[in-house]
């Protein structure tokens, strides 16, 4: 009897082992892909996977390729002639080939650049240019069915050869639309037709009857990885199995629902079908109906499904004609999600489940948002709805099942314990007078050791089994601070509250009634805790897990799982322990599976299948079989922890992209086998792609370039490098990718070379070496020029200096010279002139004359002289007074009338000035001018006449002065030196015939240059000679002239005899000056030097005083300046040789009113002597 009793029990406790495995899934959720998501057209038609890992689709709207992050997409405007694409496969040789609506069949290289069109245009034989379904078998030859044009075959060989039904013949295709090609492991083809399926058998076509298929129109096939053929029919799904055998669809469906077509077997052994309802799943001859929820629907949907496919990952795709595509993440089956569905009464009552609890049959107790209580399956995902608004409109907040199978509820200011047999309740309100609630939250519960302790903001309360309070412990009493943070309750390993709080680790102390910091626990926030086994605890804190060891007494630090592992910088809220030894964390950021042993961190989101990435705290719970159990704001995940492993399959990865700037383009160099960089290029671009569609976006990517890299470079998520300018070289590019799951793919490599810039390469190395040796050439013979020029301009300068030192040399010679020989001069023409005043004979008064002429002659060559000298040095000095141009050419036809009628020549004036004209010039030089033009005119004209003309000029500014006569002439070749220096007409002999120096044609010209204006001649030989001078003298009003020139004449005339000082050392000058003075009626006192001067002043008076400059002892200036200082007024006038230009200035500073150059005459003495007493008298 025992034995039976005993056999029993274990019979048992194995069926209840069982059950979670037995008892039917919870179906998976698949997510929708729209046009929305990036699909040209929610139309899917076909997909296919290519050889590189890449997801191709074919829509209505184009084709399609997915690489798990973008889609590239062809349509007509990128070369593929049509947008509605029915079907696409890819070869052995990775090639597509596109069925198309209008555009027949394409052919695209394995490198996505070339398209092939295979259309009625290309291909005489097509009959139709709509083709509907693609096969490849393994001879290589590619078949495809097309729309009431048969069945083709294109061989390797590029042979095209069509198929039709035949009248009559068994053999021969069923029809003439071929919508479905299916080709089987073994390499059979199988083709469907609107009138039945048939077999190829490499000669004709075995048809299947119509008996066997229960209708003639073929709507789908489906080839399965062991041989069977599944055919879909109008009237029924059959499979073909390897043995020829025809079977029915094995799954039991509900009588209002129907399976239209089996779409794909997976990986797992399920079975995916195409029902009326809309999508079901057959595993192990059950069926399970899959809902499909749509966000865009906002509901339930029903897409119409046009076939499945399932990637080299795992991943499932569905695609329907009318709702995009769906998917369903590799491993889809390791997450379920329970969600509320309004729709759906059966479902979750509570939209976001805020807390959960483990029941003791295996089931977890579910709170949420809509204050209801119900009892979730983890293993099907039943749920059983017990309760609805606990607490009025107020939310459950937390919820635990004690040790009498009670549950308690928590929720604002309300406690609820509920009776799931008889279903009985019990409330406390925080304002009960009897065991009321703490006020606030109930934000979490636990059931330890007999007791029911309850964490609200305030404080910590426990209650008995039954209810009553028997400890309340506010925030500020009993080990519990003012403003602590309190995260969750949870039973310890001594059956004691533990209390995980922003102080760190508390247990409630029995025997003193108050919470206690445990001992070895953290310093710091503890935000959750799990035990695991009697001596394990968790816990989890900011951006870490620690692992602590219990003792009995104490904890132990035994490991951290922090950063360095990878964990992220999270505090997870929930935490729980699988059998193996593995830890699962809740958190904001997503569900964290830790291996302490790798160790290892892997992050779940919502890209690997979970709703929602925010978890609730508090709500990770372990169910009684093992299975877990989390909430979040989109429904409560379930899942098996011990069926979740790290994959370590590696995903393909691929280079898709390598491009580089040149000039204004970007050039694509993908395909290039040989990848070059120019010298120019910049910003080398590479794009790698981690073909894996399993949660893309965590993929993480890291680039290694040899030599340039001196280890691996992060590129993030973007999996995009990009370098601006790389040195010239030969270089090796490394590429690694790492899944979400953390494994990392085989490295890939590329190499390119980076030319170096021209004049680096061989020729380029030769033209420089050419273009330096001939740029030394060129800069030593630029040195050497500019040392030539150097030297020259050094030679410039110091013949400069030599010819400045000489022309000062000059200059002081001339003046010193004219010194010298003013003074004689004055001596030879004032006697000369004393002689001509006294009684002479004829003979005697010729000689006197002769000596005359020839005095006045060397005065005159010493004046070219010194004026040359003054204009060399820059020192020529003009005046700026008014005079009257008439008066000037009346006196010069006054002075040199008589010297032409000694030669017989007519002397013409022409005066076409205005009446009455005043002109600002210095008139004495433009006199010298005149004088300097008209004299050699006289002088080499021998017959005729000369003329001088005066007129304005042209332009109303300036006068113009023509001296014209009717000599010989000069020729082009004599007009060239004719203003030089010492240069006449003939040269010598022109000097020896006319005599002359040769310098008053080029002081002429150099004084009108001095004025700012010019002297031009115009002459041919024989025909005589034109000279123009043209003066820019400033017209001035007459009143001006008359005041300044006025009176001078009646002053000399009417100037009374004066008493006058002559101070000369010279006794011949000092005889000639008295003399002349004399003859005009003055008294004259003679003093050799200046103290004799200085004698005669102090005993006489005198009218004026004569000054020579250059006295013995004191000098003339000096003398001045003591004479004015003892207070001696009298006019003062300086006569001496010198010719200094600034001698005026001088003069005037040491106290005289003017000065007179030697020789002079008695005119000039009694002129100047007037002025000086006509000044004086003014003053």
């Amino acid at each position: 009897m025992l034995g039976l009793r005993t056999a029993f029990a274990l019979l048992l406790l194995g069926w209840l082992a069982l059950v979670p495995a037995l008892a039917q899934p919870v179906p998976p959720t698949p997510r929708q892909l729209t046009v929305f998501d990036g699909l040209p057209s929610n139309t899917v038609n076909r997909m296919a996977e290519d050889r590189l890992g890449y997801l191709w689709i074919a829509t209505n709207d184009g084709l399609a390729r997915f690489d798990g992050r973008n889609y590239r997409i062809w349509r007509a405007e990128d070369g593929l002639r049509d947008n509605r694409v029915w079907t696409v496969i890819a070869d052995a040789r990775n090639r597509l080939w596109v069925g198309t609506e209008n555009a027949g069949l394409i052919r695209m290289s394995a490198d996505r650049r070339d398209l092939r069109f295979y259309d009625r245009a290309s291909q005489p034989l097509l009959a139709s240019n709509t083709v509907w379904s693609v096969a490849a078998t393994p001879d290589g030859a590619i078949w495809f069915g097309t729309y009431e044009g048969g069945l083709y075959r294109l061989d390797a060989d590029e042979h095209l050869q069509r198929f039709l039904p035949e009248s009559g013949n068994e053999r021969s295709l069923p029809s003439n639309s071929v919508p479905f090609l299916a080709t089987l492991p073994d390499g059979t083809l199988w083709v469907g037709t609107k009138r039945g399926l048939a077999r190829w058998t490499g000669r004709d076509f075995e048809r299947v009857p119509e008996r066997v298929l229960a209708g003639a129109v073929v709507n789908g096939m489906t080839a399965d990885a062991d041989g069977s053929l599944w055919i879909n029919t109008l009237a029924s799904v059959l499979v073909r199995r390897p043995d020829g055998r025809f079977e029915p669809a094995p799954w039991p469906v509900p009588a209002d629902d129907q399976v239209l077509g089996m779409m794909l077997h997976d990986e797992q052994g399920g079975y995916w079908l195409d029902t009326r309802s809309g999508l079901g799943r057959g595993v192990d001859g059950r069926y399970q109906k899959v809902p499909l929820y749509s966000a865009l629907a906002r509901g339930q949907v029903r897409p119409n499904w046009s076939g499945a496919f399932q990637d080299r990952e795992g991943g499932l795709w569905l695609a329907s004609t009318n709702a995009g595509l769906w998917h369903l993440l590799p491993r889809w089956w390791q997450f379920s999600v329970l969600s509320r569905l309004e729709d759906d009464p059966g479902s979750l009552r509570n939209g976001f489940v805020l807390g959960t609890a483990p029941a003791d049959d295996g089931g977890i107790w579910a709170v949420g948002g809509h204050g209801a209580l119900d009892k979730l399956d983890p293993a099907t995902g039943k749920v059983q709805q017990h309760l609805t608004w606990v607490n009025g409109n107020h939310w459950l907040l937390s919820v635990a099942e004690d040790e009498r199978g009670q549950v308690w509820m928590g929720s604002l200011d309300a406690l609820v314990r509920y009776q799931p047999r008889d279903g009985r309740q019990r409330r406390w309100a925080a304002d009960a007078k009897v065991d009321a609630v703490m006020e606030g939250n109930v934000q979490d519960i636990a059931a330890c050791g007999g007791e029911v302790w309850t964490m609200s903001p305030g404080g910590m309360q426990a209650r008995d089994l039954d209810g009553r309070v028997l400890s309340t412990v506010p925030l500020g009493q009993a080990g519990l601070q003012a403003g602590q943070l309190n995260f969750s309750v949870e039973c310890g390993p001594r059956g004691r509250p533990w209390l995980t709080s922003s102080l760190g680790l508390q247990e409630w102390e029995p025997g003193s009634r108050r919470f206690e910091m445990v001992d070895g626990g953290p310093v710091g926030a503890v935000h959750a805790m799990v035990l695991a086994g009697d001596d394990q605890v968790w816990l989890s804190q900011d951006g870490r897990l620690v692992q602590h060891r219990w003792n009995g007494k104490a904890l132990q630090r035994h490991r951290v799982v922090g950063p360095v592992q990878g964990y992220p910088a999270v505090a997870a809220n929930g935490l729980s322990v699988d059998a193996s030894g593995i830890v699962w964390a809740s958190s904001p950021r997503g569900l964290l599976r830790v291996d302490p042993r790798a160790p290892s961190v892997r992050l779940y989101g919502v890209h690997d299948g979970l709703p929602s990435q925010e978890f609730r705290e508090n709500t990770l719970v372990a169910s009684a079989s093992g299975l877990l159990v989390a909430g979040t704001p989109a429904g409560v995940v379930m899942f098996d922890p011990l069926k979740i492993r790290q994959p370590m399959r590696q995903a393909p990865l691929v280079i898709e992209r390598i491009e580089v700037g040149r000039g204004d383009e970007v050039v694509d160099l993908t395909h290039e086998r040989s990848i070059v960089i120019q010298d120019g290029d910049r910003d080398l671009h590479i794009v790698a792609r981690l073909l894996s569609f399993s949660d893309a976006a965590s993929n993480d990517y890291r680039y290694r370039l040899t030599g340039y890299d001196p280890d691996w470079v992060d590129a993030g998520a973007a999996g995009e490098r990009v370098f601006s300018r790389l040195p010239p070289g030969t270089y090796a590019l490394e590429v690694q990718a790492r899944s979400a799951d953390h494994v990392w793919s085989q490295v890939q490599k590329l190499e390119f070379e980076v030319l170096p810039p021209w004049w680096r390469s061989l020729a380029g190395v030769l033209v420089l070496v050419a273009t330096g040796l001939l740029v030394l050439s060129l800069f030593a013979w630029l040195y050497r020029r500019r040392l030539q020029r150097r030297h020259a301009y050094q030679m410039a300068v110091h013949k400069q200096e030599v010819a400045e030192h000489a022309s000062a040399a000059k200059t002081r010679f001339l003046a010193n010279l004219g010194h010298e020989v003013r003074t004689p001069m004055t001596g030879v023409l004032g006697m000369t002139e004393l002689l001509l005043s006294s009684p002479l004979d004829m003979r005697q008064r010729s000689q006197a004359e002769s000596i005359r002429m020839a005095g006045e002659h060397l005065l005159l060559l010493v004046n070219d002289a010194l004026d040359l000298a003054r204009i060399e040095s820059g020192r020529l000095e003009l005046q700026s007074l008014p005079f009257d141009p008439h008066g000037l050419l009346a006196d010069l036809q006054t002075l040199l009338s008589p010297l032409a009628q000694q030669k017989d020549l007519s002397f013409t004036v022409q005066d076409d000035l205005e009446g009455d004209c005043q002109v600002l010039g210095d008139p004495l030089r433009v006199r010298q001018i005149l004088l300097n033009l008209l004299g050699n005119a006289v002088k080499f004209t021998q017959q005729g006449g000369i003329t001088l003309a005066a007129r304005s000029e042209a332009s109303g500014e300036g006068l113009q002065f023509e001296v014209s006569d009717t000599g010989p002439g000069i020729t082009a070749e004599q007009q060239k030196r004719l203003f030089g220096r010492f240069e006449q007409g003939d040269g010598a002999r022109t000097a020896a015939q006319y005599g002359g120096s040769g310098l008053g044609l080029a002081i002429s010209r150099e004084l009108a240059l001095a004025m700012g204006g010019s002297i031009t001649v115009d002459s041919r030989l024989g025909r005589g000679t034109r000279f123009i001078v043209s003066l820019p003298l400033v017209l001035c009003p007459a009143d001006l002239a008359g005041h300044s020139s006025g009176g001078v004449a009646a002053e000399v005339a009417a100037l009374a005899p004066l008493r006058i000082l002559l101070v000369e050392d010279d006794a011949t000058v000092a005889d000639v000056v008295a003399g002349l003075l004399a003859a005009r009626g003055h008294l004259v006192v003679h003093a050799g030097h200046a103290l004799a001067a200085l004698r005669e002043m102090a005993g006489e008076r005198f009218d004026i005083g004569l000054l020579d400059l250059d006295l013995p002892g004191l000098s003339g200036f000096d003398l001045a300046s003591h004479l004015r200082n003892q207070g001696h007024d009298m006019p003062l006038l300086a006569v001496t040789a010198r010719t200094d230009p600034d001698l005026s200035e001088r003069v005037r500073a040491a106290g005289m009113q003017g000065f007179l150059r030697k020789p002079v005459t008695g005119d000039l003495l009694v002129e100047a002597i007037s002025r000086a007493l006509a000044g004086d008298q003014a003053g």
